[in-house]
């Protein structure tokens, strides 16, 4: 009954590359610049990209994890969230990452993140057979 950390870590990379490739990929080819100002409608793809990116990597993910796959998908949202906000720290980056989005959609969609990731948790542990 422990926690597979490399899988929660590799996971969360995974959904970070997979987002960044096609969001930004997706947007720039759109030729939509993210860099001053996110529409609502920009806000709502992100969003909705966020959220399935993490369901179906924690899906996948979860197929080899054998136990407590909730707080997995959890450890692995988050893993992914904390990644994702120390590059744009990192970078230096923050102010700008929040006045583009505002406070409360940066939340937010960071939020929706964490929520697909543990609903495929959900979904993972409701796809096994129970235990007698």
């Amino acid at each position: 009954m422990r926690i597979r950390w490399v899988r929660v870590l590799l996971a969360g990379l995974l959904i970070e590359v997979i987002l960044a490739v096609v969001l930004i990929g997706g947007f720039a080819a759109a030729g939509i610049s993210l860099e001053n100002d996110v529409s609502s409608g920009s806000s709502t793809v992100i969003g909705l990209g966020c959220f399935i990116v993490a369901f179906l990597v924690t899906l996948w993910f979860g197929r080899r994890i054998d136990n407590r796959l909730v707080l997995h998908g959890f450890l692995i949202g988050l893993a992914a969230t904390l990644l994702y906000v120390g590059l744009v720290a990192g970078a230096g980056q923050m102010s700008a990452a929040l006045a583009a989005y505002g406070p409360a959609t940066f939340v937010l969609l960071n939020g929706v993140r964490i929520l697909g990731a543990v609903l495929g948790g959900v979904v993972c542990a409701r796809q096994r057979p129970a235990h007698a």
